[in-house]
């Protein structure tokens, strides 16, 4: 009996001491954990986080060099989409802006202070008898014009300038032959996806001819400039046999380029039929059509213009800008309809608290189909209004790069610049293959 007892007694200490052997299995499974942590990199983060880290990248030269560090970072900055957020939010290092007063040449503002304002400076232009004026830009190029100047000279002094701060590259032209002219726009010369640059640009000059039966009247007429024979030749511009249109420029304000067309508002009254009417001209076919604006009355003079912008929008969409007294208001038409809708709608009062100016006297000095760069009367600090989350961002102060004359600022609209896009991006033979 005693011996029986004896033996079941290891037994019973053995399953009291169960829970206590379990005790160290934690113990394995945390250090099973750690070593797992330990040994996870950065090429075990998903594409799409992976895409966020690198859209918050400085620039595009940093975007190469992110590039060059393995296939897997290539594929994912090579993705158009992926580029084309990139674009967006990078692409654009700042803004040039015309001075009217200081007879010298524009001035570019970088839209940080991480950009160097020399790399982008204007010096290489000839010099001429008067000053530069800026009248458009599109991708990497500018389009100069000569303002006030004086067109007898013994030196080299051309009318227009195309250039290109980047290579500091420019070629002179002459003036259009047409008279009256309603802007000068550089267009693409070669196919794609309307890529532009030194070697393919075009100069579309839409301007104004007398009607053939309305004697008080006219009709959109538009010119081009060909790189391939420097010379300007005239483009038979199509329009309806009802359009017309007054007879002087001084009549018009430009409104914007959207989806490969330029827009213009008409100042008048609703006896000639000009109250919410505009102007648009294809910049492929040079087509020229009458269009409804929402605009609720008239616009009477020309300054009330540039609080008025159109921009496009993806999908073919159709955008207005307009600031009326203390508003901001979008209206969009979508592809294929003709009637405006109200899309959103931003309350002046916190542009004027943080700014410190009344709603009606802001100005659109640019737009993009994602901002819009404002100007508020006699002050040099611009705000930047975000089009998707109508977010106000306090922009540089403009005064450090124009000498603090802020009046041209205001009076003169900027144009925006973009850097060559899409990068160059090559893969390395000796790239991590992650």
């Amino acid at each position: 009996m005693e011996s029986n007892s004896l033996r079941r007694r290891p037994r019973r200490q053995r399953r009291r001491g169960k829970p206590k052997a379990a005790a160290p299995k934690p113990t394995i499974a945390s250090s099973a954990s750690s070593e797992g942590a330990t040994s996870s990199t950065v090429h075990d983060v998903p594409d799409d986080v992976l895409e966020m880290i690198l859209l918050g990248l400085d620039s595009s030269v940093c975007l190469v060099r992110a590039a060059s560090a393995c296939r897997r970072w290539r594929r994912v900055v090579a993705d158009a989409g992926f580029l084309d957020r990139f674009r967006l939010l990078r692409a654009i290092p700042g803004h040039y802006a015309s001075r009217l007063s200081h007879n010298g040449s524009p001035v570019f503002v970088p839209s940080s202070t991480q950009q160097n304002a020399q790399s982008f400076s204007l010096d290489f232009v000839p010099k001429i008898d008067g000053s530069w004026e800026i009248a458009d830009s599109r991708g990497t190029l500018l389009l100069l014009m000569k303002n006030n100047g004086v067109t007898r000279s013994h030196r080299f002094n051309p009318d227009l300038v195309v250039c290109e701060p980047l290579t500091r590259r420019y070629e002179a032209i002459s003036c259009p032959p047409q008279g009256q002219c309603l802007g000068l726009f550089l267009v693409s010369g070669g196919a794609g996806r309307g890529t532009i640059g030194m070697a393919n640009f075009k100069v579309m000059a839409v301007g104004l001819r007398k009607h053939p039966t309305a004697w008080d009247r006219a009709v959109p007429a538009v010119c081009e400039y060909s790189r391939r024979d420097g010379r300007w030749h005239s483009v038979h511009c199509l329009w309806n046999a009802h359009i017309h249109l007054p007879d002087r420029i001084c009549s018009f304000f430009f409104a914007g380029r959207a989806n490969g067309s330029l827009y213009w508002g008409i100042i008048g009254d609703a006896h000639y039929g000009y109250d919410h009417a505009g102007l648009v001209v294809d910049e492929a076919t040079a087509a020229a059509s009458r269009v409804a604006l929402p605009v609720l009355e008239s616009i009477h003079e020309w300054h009330e213009g540039r609080c008025f912008r159109v921009i496009g929008g993806e999908g073919g969409v159709l955008r207005v800008v307009r600031f009326i007294e203390n508003q901001v208001k979008i209206y969009a038409r979508f592809h294929g309809g003709s009637e405006w809708v109200l899309e959103k709608l931003l309350l002046i009062p916190t542009i004027a608290t943080t700014n410190g100016a009344a709603g009606t006297r802001n100005k659109i000095v640019a737009a993009h189909e994602t901002y819009v760069l404002v100007a508020p009367k006699d002050s040099a600090c611009l705000f930047l209004v975000d089009l998707k989350t109508m977010a106000v961002e306090r922009g540089q102060d403009w005064n450090m790069y124009c000498d603090g004359d802020v009046g041209d600022l205001y009076e003169l609209p900027a144009y925006r610049y973009q850097l060559p896009w899409p990068p160059i991006l090559k893969a390395l033979p000796e790239l991590s293959p992650c």
